[in-house]
């Protein structure tokens, strides 16, 4: 890939800066004068016909003149996929809307590849007041009917965990560093919206992602063996997680953290299930900041959540001052993230005494048995932080559930304001509350299990 020659680079920093190394999570980005407009290149705009050529030829012909910014006007681009290269600044201007083929046969790699690519790159931005659009209405059908075509999808959630799916990204960032999404709007993708692959120094900033409520596994920004990533000031409203953040696997560069540095600040979440570390941690994820964060109407709110065989180190998580409204459940930390079924009668039947169903999980009951520690298989998660979170409208007030081989400890709660129909379920975890008041409809305000050592709380002691 070509890359310009070095340039001086001026940093663009959004808020204060709360963690120390925040610093270095913002990207650094700098670009030539030249622009390059896509009308140029034979870019004609009918939504009707490809300017995918056009569009690439822009972007290649402006990198190897030395980079600069690639003007997408106003209009409507009906686009294949294309690659973006370093020194290279996409602007969507308004009125502006990238419209994404639909063909799964422009899409060789599946969910290894997106609309728009950046892949072994440094110094790229896609700004402006434009839109990317998926059309992924096309895309959630075909997932759907194959579910409804083969049974065992209905009746085991296992198997569709681990589905093959070739629907591809809208936006693919792999192997990259100093990346910056600022302005535009990007929707409707066939799965995850923005996905940040090993990649470091990147800022996605002022930023609308949605897709319907309805959208299958339509994440909005997914962090995977990703450091120094700065998520600030967004509106983020989709049918799966809004972000999240995991490592799928070891890093030996970065022992116990291939995902770490990361501030997620000042974001409007909508519909969507929350701001997630997970399910995969077996590289370790560490060192992650969200606060100050507003969240309305969502399934979950804050959620750390593994399982065995996809478990690893998660530490030094801090989660400030996020306020939430009819959140259905505003906290979870677990070490089970096991799928249910589709059928929710099946289900139901599969939930064993003291286990439940909650969203399109399935818990066991405090009764599982322990099984043997394995080192970056087993979920161990510590040293989690909770200080600031009011919420109103819960169903749940939150869940609290570790391993019996590895209960969760170092959970710290503090200055916590939460109405719910339900309390906090706790079992097999160490927690430390200051300052807490759950208000519950039905029950106790801490539901505590085996492995419970709740302290702080009125009448808190260890059940076993």
């Amino acid at each position: 890939m070509h890359r310009p020659n070095p340039a001086p680079r001026v940093a663009v920093l959004s808020g204060s800066l709360l963690i120390a190394t925040a610093a270095q999570s913002q990207s650094v980005t700098h670009f030539a004068d030249r622009v390059c407009d896509i009308r140029d290149q034979g870019a004609t705009g009918s939504g009707i016909w490809f300017d995918t050529q056009a569009v690439q030829s822009a972007i290649d012909i402006c990198a190897k003149a030395g980079g600069g910014t690639v003007r997408v006007p106003r209009g409507e681009w009906l686009i294949a996929p294309i690659q973006l290269a370093s020194g290279i600044r996409l602007e969507l201007q308004k009125g502006a809307e990238l419209l994404a083929a639909t063909d799964p046969t422009l899409y060789p790699r599946g969910e290894r590849s997106g609309l728009i690519n950046i892949e072994h790159a440094d110094n790229v931005a896609i700004v402006g007041e434009g839109v990317i659009d998926g059309q992924g209405a096309v895309w959630w059908e075909r997932i759907r009917a194959t579910w409804r075509a083969d049974p065992k999808f209905a009746t085991d959630g296992q198997a569709r965990q681990h589905q093959k799916d070739d629907r591809p990204r809208l936006i693919y960032v792999a192997d990259s560093r100093n990346v910056r999404f600022e302005g535009i709007r990007i929707e409707n993708s066939p799965s995850f919206h923005l996905v940040l692959e090993n990649s470091e120094a990147v800022t996605v900033h002022h930023v609308k992602i949605t897709a319907p409520a309805h959208s299958p596994n339509t994440d909005g920004i997914d962090p995977i063996n990703s450091r120094h990533v700065e998520i600030t000031d967004n509106v983020i409203s989709v049918g799966d997680d809004m972000v999240a953040i995991k490592s799928s696997k070891p890093d030996a560069t970065h022992p116990d953290e291939a995902a770490s540095d990361i501030r997620i600040s000042g974001n409007t979440l909508l519909n969507g299930r929350g701001i997630c570390i997970g399910s995969g941690t077996s590289g370790g994820v560490a060192r992650v900041q969200v606060d100050n964060n507003t969240f309305a109407g969502s399934m979950y709110g804050l959620r750390i959540k593994s399982l065995r065989g996809k478990g690893g180190q998660v530490r030094n998580v801090e989660l400030h001052n996020n306020r939430m409204q009819d959140v259905a459940t505003p906290l979870v930390i677990t070490a089970y993230y096991e799928y249910r079924p589709l059928d929710l009668k099946v289900a139901l039947a599969q939930v064993r005494p003291g286990g439940f169903v909650l969203g399109n999980q399935i818990w066991p009951g405090p009764d599982d048995p322990a099984q043997p520690y394995v080192q970056r298989e087993t979920p161990d998660l510590a040293d989690i932080t909770v200080d600031g979170l009011t919420a109103t409208g819960a169903d749940r007030a939150g869940i609290i559930v570790g391993l019996p081989e590895k209960p969760v400890q170092g959970v710290r709660l503090k200055n916590i304001r939460i109405q719910a129909t339900r309390g906090l379920l706790v079992r097999h975890a160490n927690v430390e509350a200051q300052s807490f008041v759950v208000t519950a409809a039905q029950g106790e305000s801490v539901q505590r299990e085996a492995g419970a050592e709740v302290t702080g709380v009125p009448g808190s002691s260890a059940h076993n």
